[in-house]
């Protein structure tokens, strides 16, 4: 209830007249929940490799736009006017060009076959304060025949497209594998929500793989060792330009800010916002960007304006306050959705040339019961101090060749890799026990120090501006 006012149900399929929705406004909604990789190389080989995808598709009046999230949960989905995403995640996990193109000819399909059309009423219900965390709930998750179709399509494309079909099985045999070992912290919505990859899907691909004719055709990328080599830098993990939680407290050097959100409560951290759920799902309390400057009160007003244009959404009221000596505003918003009332609490704080909304939202009946919470996370919201600067460190991928013969295990510690070697073997399809050839590429891990932005530029990462 605290997500979305309405449930409208997904994955149905739309009518063959339904016109294709989305467009602009969609994309940059989705850049807002999960961020963008600021790696234009890395952008435009995804966007290559994927329109020689799409070129092998039937015509349905949309063009396709492919992008790279800031997501490092393995996800890749598709909005009706033919943008195709796909995380950093899962570019890490596939092996070469030949996996990536099968997963995004498995989005095209999506789209070419109007299964997202459907989806398209749960992102036009969400009622103005479900913030960051929750927006992106429309990308829910197809039915199980629609994936079944979306395999046999994208396996399809690829082979006619000069891919090997057969790519699609291993990746999914990866897939299922980074899902026991639960790679990452999860940011909604997850591909293992959306894209069930069972043992005996990753099986039907191989079998339709090897009967697949196809003629091998030339990649965007010479060999495995220049896909590798255009991954290059990619974040592993969290990517600190987000922020980072460490237990419940969040620290984002970029913006050079932290906040503590309540203990037990499950934290959750989107580009757009920052917050926490309690246990039983009835109230969480968020952070976002609510403006530049240093006036709480006109950055508020705005605030709540672009907020509240176009709803049902009301100030109950509102006021200036003082927090610790600083001068704040609040303001207690009352939410009807098709549920129930929410009552949204909003306090903006002005800190380091930014204003920032803290808000807490839950069900009329639970509201009381958390303004204690509210009111410490509001004062908890405070500069970074050097230490905790210093502290924060960022894992990249490199590109490692092997020695002949050594194992895996020998070849990562010369590397001095970073990641265990469970990790390691995935991120490289092999086996644990593998012994190299000379000369293989493989993917590793490096930590450094993270180094904020020395400029940021607009709305910084990590906690977007609000409106469109």
């Amino acid at each position: 209830m605290l997500v979305v006012g309405a449930t409208p149900t997904s994955g149905a399929d739309a009518p063959e007249s339904a016109p294709p929705r989305a467009g602009p406004d969609a994309v940059r909604l989705v850049f807002a929940e999960l961020g963008r990789v600021e790696n234009e190389s890395l952008q435009r080989y995804v966007d290559a490799v994927g329109q020689r995808v799409a070129r092998g598709a039937p015509p349905r009046g949309v063009g396709f736009r492919f992008h790279v999230v800031d997501q490092w949960t393995p996800n890749a989905f598709a909005l009706p006017d033919g943008s195709i995403f796909v995380s950093r995640g899962i570019l890490a996990l596939a092996g070469n060009e030949d996996e990536l193109a099968n997963v995004l000819a498995h989005e095209v399909v999506h789209v070419t076959e109007r299964h997202a059309i459907g989806r398209q009423a749960i992102a036009d219900s969400a009622n103005p304060f479900v913030v960051g965390m929750a927006r992106a709930a429309y990308l829910a998750g197809f039915s199980r025949d629609q994936e079944r179709d979306a395999d046999l399509g994208g396996q399809t494309l690829a082979a006619t497209t000069g891919y090997d079909p057969r790519a699609m099985s291993e990746f999914l045999r990866k897939l299922e594998y980074a899902e026991r070992l639960q790679l990452g912290a999860s940011r909604i919505p997850s591909f293992f929500d959306t894209h069930p990859s069972t043992a005996e899907r990753a099986g039907t691909a191989n079998d339709r793989g090897a009967r697949l004719a196809f003629t091998s055709r030339p990649g965007i990328a010479h060999d495995t060792a220049d896909y590798v080599r255009r991954l290059e830098g990619l974040a592993i993990d969290e990517d600190p330009a987000q922020g980072i939680f460490r237990g419940t407290r969040f620290l984002h050097p970029d913006l050079d800010f932290t906040i503590y959100f309540p203990d037990g409560w499950t934290p959750v951290n989107t580009a757009q916002a920052v917050g926490a759920f309690t246990p039983r799902r009835d109230a969480r309390i968020a952070l976002e960007l609510a403006g530049p400057g240093e006036d709480p009160e006109t950055a508020a007003r705005g605030f709540l304006a672009e907020r509240l244009k176009g709803g049902k959404a009301r100030v109950d009221r509102s006021a200036p306050i003082t927090i610790g000596g600083r001068p704040a505003f609040e303001a207690v918003v009352i939410v009807p959705t098709a549920n129930g009332t929410l009552l949204a609490q909003l306090t903006f704080v002005a800190l380091g040339g930014r204003v920032y909304a803290i808000s807490t939202v839950a069900t009329a009946t639970s509201f009381a019961g958390y303004r204690g919470r509210a009111a410490a996370t509001v004062r908890s919201l405070r500069t970074l101090e050097d230490h905790e600067r210093q502290s924060i460190e960022v894992m990249r991928l490199r590109s490692f060749r092997a020695e002949a013969g050594e194992t895996l295990a020998e070849a990562s510690r010369r590397a001095r890799n970073a990641l265990d070697l469970q990790r390691t073997a995935l991120a490289n399809g092999l086996f644990t026990e593998a012994r190299l050839r000379e000369g293989q590429v493989l993917k590793v891990a490096v930590t450094e120090p993270y180094r904020p932005a020395a400029a940021l530029r607009g709305a910084a990462p990590g906690v977007a501006a609000p409106g469109p």
